[in-house]
């Protein structure tokens, strides 16, 4: 249990950190950005059951799969909806019931603040709520039999995410999640039975889709010709842009007096 508050508060930290430093972008002009229009992801689990519940004593830790879409509404803030799967097995049916294994399935919405560090490196955090369900399974020895526990999630997630290139990232994520449970046993084991408790630690692949439209490019005194002139490890990160953009843009007249002379 100690594990599991001290976790937790790593959670809020970090959480806290995004928020808080939020307004304070020195190191980057966003300004000169394409804003962010949606980012999905698809990654790997690792489950880690934990607390003084039926969760935390019953189950082994699982391994499970997750999406994740979301949608940037105002600047750095985003909503969004995410599925989960996790596979347990059971280390103890004394605590659990009388089940071999479970299978955990999470759909819940979610809104969070999207804090970028540098020009490849941001971090966020979002809180989610919604449905949670349990099947559990016991094998053909003992019956083969199956039943659902199902209840709601209160879901705290993480993201410390690498971008290769504006439209592919690579997300380490960290999370915490408590399942609320509605489970019909008797009184001197509602407590138990209540809730359960989940760590996660996912890596997945990010998509993402920008409106390059939407942006503003601040003023470089200086032309195309001159910042490819340039030696890229003299250049500032103003200038590293601008050279970006102006070149998509020279791409794109290309691209237009080629169709008009086809």
């Amino acid at each position: 249990m100690k594990f599991n508050i001290r976790y937790l508060l790593f959670l809020l930290t970090m959480g806290w950190a995004v928020i808080s430093n939020a307004q304070v972008k020195d190191s980057i002009d966003v300004a000169d950005e394409p804003f962010r229009l949606v980012a999905f992801d698809i990654y790997l689990q690792r489950g880690f059951p934990t607390g003084d519940n039926f969760v935390g004593n019953g189950f082994e830790p699982g391994i499970g799969f997750g999406s994740r879409i979301q949608f940037y509404v105002y600047k750095d803030i985003y909503v969004g909806g995410a599925l989960t799967q996790d596979y347990f097995d059971v280390k103890n049916p004394a605590a659990t019931g009388l089940f071999d294994r479970t299978t955990k399935f999470n759909a819940y919405l979610y809104a969070g603040y999207d804090y970028k560090l540098n020009d490849i490196w941001r971090v966020q955090a979002d809180l989610g709520y919604g449905y949670s369900q349990n099947k559990n399974r016991l094998d053909s020895g003992n019956g083969g039999g199956k039943f659902r526990d199902a209840g709601n999630v209160l879901r705290l997630t993480t993201n410390l995410e690498y971008e290769f290139t504006e439209g592919v990232s690579v997300v380490l994520t960290p999370s915490y999640e408590k399942v609320f449970y509605d489970i019909r046993v008797p009184q001197a084991r509602e407590q138990q039975f209540a809730s359960g408790d989940y760590l996660n630690i996912g890596l997945g692949v990010r998509f993402n889709w920008y409106d390059f439209n939407n942006r503003e490019i601040k003023a470089v005194d200086k032309s195309l010709e001159e910042l490819q002139s340039m030696d890229e490890d003299e250049m500032t990160i103003k200038e590293k842009r601008a050279l970006f953009f102006l070149e998509k843009k020279e791409r794109r007249r290309q691209r237009r007096e080629a169709r008009r002379g086809g």
